[in-house]
């Protein structure tokens, strides 16, 4: 049996690709591969076109906690699963492998016990974006809940994509796995054919067609969310849903508020400069990125905001609410009431909460 980890990276694509896999298992089974079934919560997001954990959450928990009988038992199951269908091949897409493959060298304790259970060596697929707008890009969607400061102070403690790059990279010859790196790319059907026409090998499935999934919020909305929850946490969610569903075509972003969040990544990503450049060499040369040459320290955060008509009515729409006593009553319920409930469920039935 051949294992194959899609292992992301963070904002290279991976729910989207999650989605197309678990709305097509029929079609990759035929062409004998297995796409295992994740949790209820990753499957239903899968499905439903959200972001998720993909289909290996457990697997990746088992492997960072260090339970390797249970992960030899989990991916036991999976191969049942897969022989059931006639299948040749397991594919497994979760970001969580990234870091928990990475620490403590668990790659390579992890290939030494497919191979002691019989199997191949696994197949792994890395896909990166630029530095740079990875960099941004992973920090809306860190920034998103109101709960990360500043584009500035998250660049020191939350930027941890080229450690756990260089934890897997040190375990590549020792482990024995098979490493595929490609870069992301934004031109349609780039993305789906390097991972299903040049990993996989199969054709690009009917599901990949429109698809959007995890769309990101704009740099200046991002600061309203964050000023938003030092005050009322328990509207953000609303906020957060109001700005996602405005058009995009329909928003705007200030000029400096763009070039202050790229001269702080561009300053981060040259603090990295060496790992990156060994990512470079590992990919195609037609796919290698014109990485930052190193650049002074970023000024601070630019003190105004830059919304657009359309952002300022979702913005004015959910004051307006807010003052409602129907509104009042949902807030009451999502804030309050359901969390309560959920403690009580994690107490009482404590397996069935579990993700």
């Amino acid at each position: 049996m051949k294992l194959l980890l899609h292992i992301g990276s963070p904002k290279a694509g991976s729910s989207f690709l999650q989605t197309v896999c678990a709305r097509s298992r029929s079609e990759l089974a035929a062409a004998g591969i297995h796409f295992s079934v994740g949790t209820p919560h990753d499957e239903e997001s899968m499905l439903g076109g959200r972001i998720s954990a993909g289909n290996a959450l457990h697997l990746a928990r088992f492997v960072a906690e260090g339970q390797w009988h249970r992960a030899e038992r989990w991916l036991q199951r999976a191969v049942v699963a897969a022989e059931a269908e006639s299948c040749s091949r397991i594919l497994l897409s979760s970001e969580w492998l990234l870091g928990s493959l990475g620490d403590q060298g668990r790659l390579i304790e992890f290939s030494k016990r497919l191979r002691q259970l019989g199997h191949e060596s696994p197949e792994l697929l890395l896909i990166l974006r630029h530095p740079v707008g990875q960099f941004i890009s992973l920090y809306k969607h860190r920034a998103k809940s109101g709960t990360v400061g500043s584009i500035d102070e998250w660049s020191e403690t939350g930027y941890q994509l080229p450690q756990r790059l260089a934890q897997i990279r040190n375990q590549l010859e020792a482990s024995d796995a098979n490493l595929s790196v490609r870069a992301y790319g934004k031109a349609s059907g780039s993305l789906e054919g390097l991972f299903f026409q040049d990993w996989l090998g199969v054709p690009v499935p009917k599901s990949a067609s429109g698809l959007l999934v995890n769309p990101s919020l704009s740099l200046s909305e991002l600061v309203l969310v964050r000023h938003l929850n030092a005050i009322r946490p328990s509207l953000v969610p609303y906020l957060y849903d109001r700005l996602l569903a405005v058009d995009p075509a329909l928003k705007s972003e200030g000029p400096a508020m763009q070039a202050h969040a790229r001269e702080v990544a561009t300053h981060a990503v040259a603090q990295h400069a060496d790992e990156w450049q060994h990512w470079n060499q590992l990919l195609p040369e037609s796919e290698r990125f014109d990485l930052p040459e190193p650049t002074g320290e970023p000024g601070p955060e630019p003190g105004e905001l830059t919304l657009s008509s359309a952002q300022l009515a979702a913005l004015t729409g959910l004051l307006a609410d807010a003052a409602r006593p129907r509104f009042m009553l949902r807030l009451f319920w999502t804030s309050r009431l359901r969390p309560a409930l959920a403690r009580i469920k994690r107490i009482v039935l404590p397996w069935h909460s579990r993700r």
